[in-house]
């Protein structure tokens, strides 16, 4: 395994996602963040919404989770 297998396992970005969702939580920012929007708090909701604890976890957060984010099609099982 290389360097860069190492940064794209899916364990990693779930818990990166998991990490922005919490730090914009209560109007935290960070240095994505552009006025009211933030690319990487919405890169991190949709990759949470692709499983099933993640969905929980955004849930539980209170965000809304759009219909196309919910689809598990072209996951491995």
């Amino acid at each position: 395994m290389t360097g860069t297998d190492d940064g794209d396992r899916l364990v990693d970005r779930f818990e990166s996602a998991r990490n922005t969702v919490l730090q914009h939580r209560g109007g935290g920012t960070c240095f994505h963040c552009q006025g009211d929007r933030c690319g990487q708090h919405a890169w991190a909701v949709e990759e949470l919404a692709r499983h099933p604890g993640g969905r929980k976890f955004v849930r539980q957060l209170g965000l809304p989770i759009s219909p196309g984010d919910s689809s598990e099609e072209g996951q491995p099982r």
